[in-house]
């Protein structure tokens, strides 16, 4: 009579399962004991401090965990310019590349923004400038779209690019602008305008040169040439100036 085969033990898979659950077990007390909402407001902060020319601030951190969290009340301010972004709220999920990704709520218009490790943004999205510049003469959704390279320690973008587009714009003063659109090149302060114009309240057609100010934006001088057309006439303009200028 053949011997009976004995079965193999199953103490190793006992021990294999058991040493899972408990690593499971680890896992999920750490995701739900550990205060992550201290720990990304660490972060914001620390990100704050690096970036000498933007100023962060807000007034919550919930919905946090191991891999994102959502800022309330999202406040950011360039130094040395007067009035702040104002962000409903501020959706971040981190993650490998990009590094985090975040959704920006203007109060309605929402704006999508990817952070890599090299310090390059891209975003695009839109923006409601009447709840995002907090109530300022401003109003108008704004269409945006870009990628700025911005290594550690740099204070202005070395390169990237830029584009704004809105149907309608509604200035300081009551001043209504149509199909505005906006496009640029950046190099260090450098920057190469390929298109400025607008169809109304006349139609304007210009590209140019431009130089940021680090210190306040709205110093940021422009020198365009291109044509201008009222009715029927058109002729050549040139626009030069700064961005307070061209808004106020």
């Amino acid at each position: 009579m053949a011997a009976k085969r004995r079965k193999p033990s199953s103490l190793p898979g006992r021990i294999l399962a058991r040493m899972l659950l408990m690593t499971l077990g680890f896992l999920m007390g750490a995701a739900l004991f550990t205060p992550w909402g201290k720990i990304w407001a660490s972060a914001l902060s620390s990100l704050d401090t690096r970036m000498p020319t933007v100023k962060l601030r807000w007034d919550a951190i919930d919905r946090d965990g191991p891999f994102g969290f959502r800022v309330s009340g999202l406040r950011v301010a360039l130094a040395d310019t007067p009035g702040s972004f104002v962000f409903r709220h501020a959706y971040v999920r981190m993650g490998l590349s990009p590094l985090a990704h975040v959704r920006l709520d203007t109060g309605g218009s929402q704006c999508a923004l990817d952070l890599f490790r090299n310090g390059t943004f891209d975003f695009e999205g839109d923006l409601n400038l009447t709840s995002l510049l907090g109530g300022a003469d401003f109003k108008g959704i704004l269409h945006v779209a870009g990628s700025l390279f911005l290594p550690a320690g740099a204070t202005l973008p070395e390169s990237g690019w830029l584009d704004l587009r809105s149907q309608q714009l509604v200035l300081p003063g009551d001043k209504t602008v149509a199909d505005l659109a906006f496009t640029t090149e950046f190099r260090d302060r450098d920057m190469d305008v390929r298109d400025f114009s607008i169809g109304s309240p006349l139609t304007l057609h210009t590209a140019g040169r431009g130089l940021i100010d680090p210190v306040n934006v709205y110093r940021t001088s422009f020198d365009l040439s291109g044509e201008l057309t009222i009715g029927q006439r058109t002729m050549p303009y040139e626009l030069r100036g700064t961005l307070a200028d061209a808004i106020w």
